[in-house]
């Protein structure tokens, strides 16, 4: 039987995402910043943002 192990939890994903984001120049305030305007441009919440966004550098969003 698989285990399925714990989701992270949402400062773990956030933490992720701004790490993806500071990869890409943005740093800070200006990274917290971009993600929750991604999020908000998309109506999701800030967590669910951060996932796709490490989702997609994973390589695991089709």
């Amino acid at each position: 039987m698989l285990v399925r192990p714990d989701s992270p939890t949402a400062a773990d994903v956030v933490e992720l995402a701004l790490k993806v984001l500071a990869a890409e120049g943005l740093h800070g305030q200006a990274a917290h910043a971009a993600l929750e305007a991604m999020a908000r441009e998309r109506g999701l919440p800030v967590k669910r943002c951060a996932e796709l966004i490490v989702a997609a550098v994973d390589g695991r969003v089709n």
